[in-house]
């Protein structure tokens, strides 16, 4: 991390200093055009430049199963390709199966279809960046938290009801997960050798991502399982809930502020809920399924920490 003053230039607007390493790094000099994208609280600047757009032709498919091209095609978009090309005889009998499959994936469109070939472009601009992806991550995971903690104390609730608006979290969860590997492909291909800085950030990233989607597949299988413990149940549980979902706050705060203080918070706090599902799972073993789903979901919060943490350290001897 970097420190930059403002500088109020001609009166009414506001400058500041590029690092010297980065203009280097890209071939800027004065009067070049750089492109500020903003997200709430960040303004990320990138050189202006014309990327040569990466095409992947695929000829004789192995399989037109649902489940495989749907595995198969999000494999090759987490890669970062800008356009597919599916090369077979007769493969415009299964473009009903292809289009709807495209749906899965963040700006995957059909382009073009043919006897003998689909064309799939994905148009995911670079208006995207891992830390907007990571805060919609946190977003979706709040608010399936949110209809858990509403739903546990219900005397009558509505199961089918509440399983189906959970999975609609859990499936808008996957898409922006694969996004989020896709940008990280990406942005790996563009880093020099020795900016290791940026690749750790990007790898560190790449796994935050993952501890995330980790942890809305362990609600999900929570949310299948509460239903079968009585109502007193629930409750116990449900407390833990707001906690947790102070935790993912505070697991985002600590990622994107990088401070000692920030991260040694956040870290005590996740370590204070462990023991606290713990010390209800001693005390009261009914339940202790879910609770143990819960507990495993601290487990990969403490994961984040130990990144978070490691990145922090990076950053305050890099500025020794």
């Amino acid at each position: 991390m970097k420190i930059r003053k403002l500088q109020l230039v001609g009166g009414s607007s506001y400058a500041i200093s590029l690092p010297k390493e980065w203009i280097s790094k890209h071939n800027l000099k004065q009067g070049d055009e750089v492109v500020l994208r903003e997200f709430d609280e960040f303004i990320v600047v990138q050189p202006q430049t014309v990327e040569k757009e990466v095409k992947v032709v695929v000829r004789d498919i192995p399989s037109f199963e649902k489940r495989f091209l749907r595995r198969f095609l999000g494999s090759i978009y987490s890669l970062g390709v800008d356009r597919i090309v599916l090369e077979k005889g007769g493969i415009d009998r299964h473009i009903t199966d292809i289009s709807e499959i495209s749906h899965h994936f963040i700006g995957m469109e059909v382009l073009d279809c043919t006897s003998n070939s689909v064309v799939l472009q994905i148009f995911t601009i670079p208006d995207f960046d891992i830390v907007t992806i990571l805060k919609r991550m946190l977003q979706i995971l709040s608010g399936l938290m949110g209809e858990m903690e509403r739903s546990l104390p219900l005397e009558s609730p509505n199961v089918k009801e509440i399983l189906e608006r959970i999975q609609r979290y859990e499936e808008d969860f996957d898409r922006l997960y694969l996004l989020a590997v896709r940008i990280v492909n990406r942005g790996m291909k563009k880093i020099a050798v020795s900016n290791w800085d940026e690749l750790r950030f990007l790898l560190g990233s790449r796994i935050i991502a993952k501890f995330y989607e980790e942890i809305a597949d362990t609600l999900l299988i929570f949310s299948r399982y509460i239903w079968d413990y009585s109502l007193d149940v629930r409750r116990e549980v449900q407390k833990f809930f707001f906690d947790l979902q102070e935790a993912l706050e505070k697991s985002f705060k600590a990622f994107t502020q990088s401070e000692m203080s920030v991260i040694e918070d956040y870290i005590s706090f996740v370590g204070e809920l462990s023991q606290k599902i713990q010390q209800s799972i001693s005390s009261n073993p009914e339940g202790m399924i879910v609770k143990e789903l819960l507990l495993q979901t601290c487990r990969m919060l403490e994961s984040i920490g130990e990144i978070e943490f490691n990145k922090t350290v990076r950053e305050m001897l890099k500025q020794e």
